[in-house]
């Protein structure tokens, strides 16, 4: 059911399903980092500190070249972490997944053709996109489950929404948080529950008008 909520603005709605959205669990060593694709670089950033930290020996960065692109997202994810330091030798392409649990699956099977079975990996992407990502890996990663640590770049909504355009980070965020019930469901991501406060917030913002994307 969608309601009004007159007594909240929609950028506290915002900030209520960011919050749900954006989490990290604590930070440690690990095997190897796996970054989702996108065409917003600050998530490769982020792992080239991390590995620039020593918290992991080695970098898969995983997504397609979507239309208009020259080259994939993981291509474009390795071209930003070389010019932040990480060394070639520590990165892998995967440039063919076109969503996120092909950014889980086909990395998974890379690692294996390399004979890489990880106890522990580290997994990066946008920060609303993390409680997704992880989801995602947890459903989908074949075998015995390493153990995940979720973790994205230290920005908030405010910051994000200058970066990238007011319109493109409430359509994506609305959409990513849509998408947790049914994928649940269907087993393409563990299942989450949702606060009811959260919920509202995003019925709310349909109700005043705001598309999913």
């Amino acid at each position: 059911m969608q309601v009004p909520l007159p007594g909240k603005s929609d950028d506290a709605l915002l900030d209520t399903i960011w919050d749900y959205m954006v989490i990290e669990t604590p930070l440690q060593h690990a095997d190897v980092i796996i970054v989702g694709g996108s065409t917003d670089t600050g998530a490769a950033q982020y792992a080239a500190e991390l590995y620039g930290m020593n918290f992991a020996p080695l970098i898969v960065f995983s997504g397609y070249q979507q239309p208009g692109m020259d080259m994939s997202e993981a291509e474009l994810f390795a071209k930003t972490a070389l010019s932040f330091g990480v060394p070639e030798s520590a990165i892998l392409r995967e440039p063919q997944a076109v969503n996120t649990g092909q950014n889980i699956t086909f990395s998974q099977q890379l690692l294996a053709e390399k004979g890489i079975v990880p106890k522990t990996v580290i997994l990066v992407h946008k920060p609303y996109m993390a409680r997704r990502f992880l989801a995602t890996a947890e459903a989908q990663w074949e075998g015995e489950k390493p153990v995940f640590i979720t973790r994205h770049e230290s920005i908030g909504r405010p910051g994000y929404t200058l970066r990238r355009g007011r319109g493109e980070v409430i359509r994506k965020l609305l959409g990513d948080f849509q998408s947790s019930r049914p994928y649940g469901k269907k087993g393409y991501q563990s299942p989450q529950e949702i606060p009811e406060e959260v919920q509202a917030a995003y019925n709310a913002l349909l109700y005043r008008g705001h598309k999913t994307r």
